[in-house]
């Protein structure tokens, strides 16, 4: 069974849909057939394509998330959800209303990679320059999360 990592943000249009991007070009190719990432929004706006700016600045970055597709939070993605990343407190909190059970396997980002508790900024709406700095934290994030990710990920499936 695939350990499964699940990011949030708000409409799952900007953050989470380049922290899911960001992530998987992150994943060592020992680790695709046993890590899973997927993002979901917690407005539940499903089915919008990621915004330009967010499918702009991967590219750039040689991150493709031009297939994306907001999905809702629903009950069911958190209860499959290994380890549950919020990009705010505020998601965090939304995530553990949602789910009690949720509240060991649900963490602000920043947090989880081991910086201080800071939310990262909505982009939306913004320049390409605001999109560039949310991506760079993001992969600064998830780069530093990373080995403890890939380390959760292999005690999961021994």
């Amino acid at each position: 069974m695939k350990f499964s990592v699940l990011i949030i943000c708000t409409g799952n249009s900007c953050r989470s849909a380049m922290g899911e991007g960001i992530l998987k070009s992150m994943i060592p190719q020992k680790y695709e057939d046993t890590l899973l990432v997927v993002s979901a929004g917690t407005a539940n706006l499903p089915g919008m394509p990621a915004t330009a700016l967010a499918r702009e600045v991967s590219s750039e970055h040689d991150v493709d998330i031009d297939g994306h597709v907001s999905s809702g939070l629903s009950e069911w993605e958190l209860d499959l959800a290994d380890l549950i990343l919020c990009m705010t407190k505020e998601q965090c909190d939304h995530v553990i209303a949602m789910d009690p059970t949720a509240k060991e396997r649900a963490f602000l980002l920043s947090e989880f990679a081991g910086a201080d508790s800071e939310d990262i900024p909505d982009p939306i709406g913004g320049t390409k320059v605001e999109y560039e700095a949310v991506f760079e934290k993001l992969e600064d994030y998830l780069e530093e999360a990373l080995p403890k990710i890939l380390d959760m990920a292999e005690k999961a499936n021994q």
